[in-house]
């Protein structure tokens, strides 16, 4: 969890600025299409199911309202899948990614590969194999939510 609320405080690309031009909806989108790319980086052979949530909440994400829509995916793999084989695509495939930023470590036995974009977004990706999981937790880019949302909602 610590690692969870450096990414959140820490600057990424673009600093800690909200995009005033980006909505709600497109926020959303935006996070769950790398979401599914992160995935599709995956080797074929070792993925046994994908899960993409289809709701998430929201987290605040700068000192004057701005908010992230944060949700995930799961994908479940074969068994005897190494962290190797299942990161290393991911990471080169952000690695040269116009306006994004990646880094890898471990935690607690668990390989962690973090995408960082603009506007404070970022996909933390986490293979995890005593349940043979890769796990990914997404936060969009730092937005205004609209007047009818609150925060406490799932969107």
């Amino acid at each position: 969890m610590a690692f969870l609320l450096a990414t959140l405080s820490g600057c990424a690309l673009g600093g800690n600025d909200i995009d005033p031009d980006l909505a709600l909806p497109e926020a959303k989108v935006r996070t769950q299409s790398v979401e599914r790319d992160i995935a599709e980086a995956l080797p074929d052979d070792l993925v046994v199911a994908i899960h993409q949530n289809e709701t998430g909440s929201f987290l605040a994400c700068s000192r004057d309202g701005g908010e992230q829509w944060a949700g995930g995916l799961t994908v479940r793999v074969q068994a005897g899948a190494s962290a190797q084989r299942l990161l290393d695509p991911i990471e080169q495939r952000y690695t040269d990614a116009e306006d994004m930023a990646v880094a890898r470590w471990d935690s607690d036995g668990d390989s962690i590969v973090e995408i960082s974009g603009l506007h404070l977004s970022s996909w933390i990706v986490r293979y995890d194999p005593g349940r043979e999981e890769v796990h990914v937790s997404s936060f969009s880019p730092c937005i205004r939510l609209p007047e009818d949302i609150w925060r406490g909602d799932t969107y």
